[in-house]
């Protein structure tokens, strides 16, 4: 199964709420932590990795949520 990256911020908050999201309309979500943690919101960020099928979908959602 071929998985893409959707979403990426360094808000922990708002990646949180969109895992929530796309949980509650079915589409099982993931995240990947790529910060530097000696240099926290400066160097990498969050990714939320979602199912190739699922990506449209999932994009979708977190449009309709004022989150992408």
């Amino acid at each position: 199964m071929k998985n893409e990256t959707i979403f990426f911020s360094v808000s922990n908050i708002k990646v949180k709420t969109a895992v929530h999201l796309l949980n509650e309309a079915g589409i099982e979500a993931h995240t990947i932590n790529k910060m530097d943690s000696a240099h926290p919101n400066l160097f990498g960020a969050i990714q939320i990795i979602v199912s190739k099928d699922d990506e449209m979908e999932a994009k979708n959602i977190l449009k309709e949520a004022e989150i992408l």
